[in-house]
């Protein structure tokens, strides 16, 4: 492992959720580049993505890796980078759970616990065990994913809404860690509601759902991000049907960038 490629794309790619939904869309976009995709997800849909990259002409493998436990996952996926000899490394961090339904009082802290292990602890995880050899390299793409709550109330699942939202700031700060580090774009994006299987789990718990999108919108996105040569919006939360791709590989910057973060309104 660890060829070099050429030009912005990385030579490896990490993304977590790829074992259905919109991450596994992901990882299988990713493995269309001339990255290598490594696949986590916590069953062993992880190995199957990676075999269909591979059976499609390009290069993964699969880590089954539960999130929740955060420091063991730190460690196994820090393992996997030094083994590998990557350097260029972009991450696409699409693993979550919805948590438990309902008010605050309806719902038990232990469900809220596992949440923010997963959606924010264990993604966090995954970006600790990349971000030495990207500070080595000066060089990195880390795109977290928002979700219903980050930009609005969304008691119906309230973990998932205060994980969410607290990824927001989290990707602020990172931006803000990492400014005159080197090459580096960090951002948070909004899917959309697209047709997946947490999607229907939204539906039949009473969630509205408005609009849908294709699933290759933030698939489109994601690989747009993860291989652009610079980008305009880093530290920022994006909607998926923003006008971000004018902001990428040179192009205008914000001229108001704070419409694209976590903000009062005054």
């Amino acid at each position: 492992m660890g060829v070099g490629s050429a030009g912005s794309v990385p030579e490896l790619i990490v993304v977590t959720g790829a074992g259905r939904g919109i991450g596994r869309a992901i990882a299988l976009g990713m493995g269309e580049t001339a990255s290598f995709v490594l696949c986590i997800s916590q069953s062993e849909k992880a190995n199957e993505t990676a075999e269909t990259i591979r059976a499609g002409g390009g290069n993964a493998d699969g880590l089954v890796i539960d999130l929740a436990e955060f420091e063991s996952a730190e460690q196994t996926v820090s393992e996997w980078i030094l083994s590998s000899g990557f350097t260029r490394i972009g991450v696409v961090l699409a693993a979550a759970t919805l948590g438990p339904t309902g008010p605050l009082l309806a719902t038990r802290l232990t469900e809220w616990e596992r949440t923010f292990q997963i959606n924010v602890l264990g993604n966090l995880a995954v970006v600790r065990a990349v971000l030495p050899t990207q500070a080595k390299a000066k060089f990195g793409r880390i795109l977290f994913f928002a979700g219903g709550g980050a930009a609005y109330a969304y008691p119906i699942f309230p973990a998932y809404a205060a994980s969410k939202t607290a990824l927001v700031r989290i990707v602020e700060n990172l931006d803000e860690d990492l400014t005159d580090k080197g090459d580096f774009a960090v951002a948070i994006v909004a899917p959309g509601a697209v047709e997946t299987d947490t999607l229907a789990a939204v539906r039949a718990s009473g969630g509205e759902v408005r609009t849908t999108v294709g699933i290759d919108e933030p698939t489109a996105f994601a690989k747009a991000f993860v291989t652009s040569g610079s980008c305009a919006f880093s530290g920022c939360f994006v909607h998926v049907r923003d006008t971000w791709s004018k902001h990428l590989d040179g192009g205008y910057d914000l001229e108001r960038q704070d419409l694209w973060k976590l903000r009062r309104v005054e």
